[in-house]
């Protein structure tokens, strides 16, 4: 009987390995430590695969609407009705109470996540503007110049052509910004410097002018960036597949 060389038993081993690694069950975890539960309800949760399964759902839900645009406002109305659903959730009394206040306040959450704003339909003066006729995956636009003398919330906007809208299930393509002054060196540390990222779920549906799009970031002048300066920004499109011609704005937002 012939011997496998050692290498090839190697290979073997690491693929059998790979392939059990494989097949292990995905557990479900709560969005929260089990190990430091005190109520009955958290207790339910952690002892229950399907009740896991809708806190982990819900979980997800939530981190998607706090990452949406959408303005301090909503944001704290948001953990505002978070922290009412916690209340009502924590009074259940049975297993099956706890799975229904999950299921609607998943669905509440998901609704609201997918819900298409209708921007403000006066004469629309954006702060910067420019086509992009294709993106290709990825897309950069740089030197976007900024300055206020006054606190300003500005929204990045993208406006695709319907030829061009391929939903995505999960995550979605990805949007970048980063803003620094026009005197940067490479080497040396800014002044300031501000960047952030988003994605596809955390985007939030929009509507201007008959035109369907996403506001993809948000950023205000005075919180994340100085007033009173000359800033430069870049803006980067990730994985995105736009074959017809594209709109990005930088506008003031009113809400």
């Amino acid at each position: 009987m012939k011997t496998l060389a050692p290498s090839v038993l190697l290979w073997l081993g690491l693929l059998c390995g790979m392939v059990a690694r494989a097949e292990e069950p995905v557990v479900p975890a709560p969005g929260f430590d089990c190990q430091r539960a005190e109520k009955v309800v958290e207790h339910w949760v952690c002892a229950n695969a399907g009740l896991m399964q809708a806190d982990q759902r819900l979980t997800e839900a939530y981190r998607t609407a706090q990452a949406k645009p959408d303005g301090d406002a909503a944001l704290a109305a948001l953990r505002a009705g978070q922290l009412r659903w916690l209340r009502v959730r924590n009074r259940c009394e049975s297993q099956g109470c706890v799975a229904e206040a999950y299921a609607r306040r998943t669905a509440e959450l998901q609704a609201s996540n997918r819900r298409v704003l209708a921007l403000d339909g006066k004469a629309f003066v954006p702060v910067f503007s420019r086509t992009l006729a294709q993106v290709n995956d990825t897309r950069a636009v740089h030197g976007i110049p900024l300055r206020r003398a006054q606190p300003t919330a500005i929204q990045v906007e993208l406006f695709i052509d319907p030829q061009d809208a391929r939903p995505w299930r999960e995550g979605g393509p990805g949007a970048r910004i980063a803003c620094w002054p026009p005197d940067r060196r490479e080497g040396y540390a800014s002044r300031f410097h501000y960047e952030a990222r988003s994605w596809g779920d955390a985007f939030r549906p929009v509507e201007r002018g008959g035109r369907h799009g996403f506001i993809l970031l948000r950023f205000v002048l005075g919180k994340d960036l100085p007033l009173n300066e000359d800033i430069l920004c870049t803006v980067a499109l990730t994985e995105w597949l736009l074959d017809q011609p594209s709109q990005l704005h930088l506008v003031e937002s009113t809400y």
